[in-house]
């Protein structure tokens, strides 16, 4: 699917897939960058990958507030118990299985666990949810097994089993994991600041010296085809009020913010 997904097309077939996906998926192109727009797509992964025009998102600058990484759907968002057990609506992991790290896993404990679905309509970059220091960036090999509600409930541990980049940040507001969780059909994905293999047989870890200093929204990688992004937090922060699982989430919006870390 990605191999094709990438096949050079002919401006006219380009328009009539594009225009189809739109229609069928409900894409917003009024949200897209009008110069690529009117440049028009080689490849429908050059159209999946799209950027968003000038304005288009808002990104929330207090220092003192966590953002999405993403557009998408809030499926879950839970409290990393003991131990770094993760046990919420339709998975239950260990953040040490999830990271392939347990050490780091520890850190997490008592801090957030967001899982953003992206949804076929959605902007598909993924973007950095703090300003901070990206230390760390590791390609996990694993499955692409779809990532849907109902392949959830046959296998709960599945973010932990399919391959995942997993971004390691640090920042004003602690240690910040953002993991991009590869899907069926959603084993191509690239990020900002390195090129790791895709589908390797072995873990593949980078660790940054000096680490790219990350501006909050700044660009850290892109979906070829679509999937979800776990953002993982260490304790010190507190969700807002009015976050709800299910509901829409967009580049930017306001997540966590610093406080005693109780509540949801």
């Amino acid at each position: 699917m990605g191999r094709a997904a990438r096949l050079a097309l002919p401006p006219a077939v380009s328009r009539l897939a594009v225009r189809g996906y739109v229609r069928a998926f409900g894409v917003d192109l009024a949200e897209v960058d009008p110069d690529q727009l009117n440049a028009g797509f080689p490849s429908f992964d050059a159209f999946f990958t799209r950027t968003l025009r000038s304005g288009a998102r808002s990104i929330d600058e207090r220092p003192q507030v966590l953002v999405s990484p993403s557009d998408g759907r809030l499926r879950d968002f839970s409290r990393i118990e003991d131990r770094g057990v993760v046990v919420a609506k339709g998975h239950a992991y260990t953040i040490g299985e999830l990271l392939a790290d347990a050490e780091l896993a520890a850190a997490f404990v008592g801090g957030w666990q967001a899982v953003i679905y992206l949804h076929p309509r959605d902007y598909h970059r993924v973007h950095a949810p703090v300003a901070g220091q990206l230390q760390r960036s590791t390609c996990v090999p694993g499955r692409l097994l779809p990532v849907n509600d109902a392949a959830l409930a046959r296998e709960p541990r599945l973010f932990a089993l399919n391959e995942r980049h997993v971004h390691l940040i640090a920042s004003a507001l602690g240690r910040i994991a953002v993991v991009m969780v590869a899907a069926f059909g959603v084993g191509h994905m690239s990020c900002a600041h390195h090129q790791l293999e895709a589908h390797p047989e072995s873990e593949q870890r980078i660790d940054f010296d000096p680490p790219p200093e990350l501006t909050k929204g700044g660009d850290l990688g892109v979906f070829h085809l679509g999937s979800t992004v776990v953002l993982l937090t260490e304790p010190g922060l507190r969700p807002l009020p009015s976050l709800r699982p299910g509901q829409h989430l967009e580049l930017g919006q306001a997540l966590l913010e610093r406080g005693d870390g109780e509540g949801a």
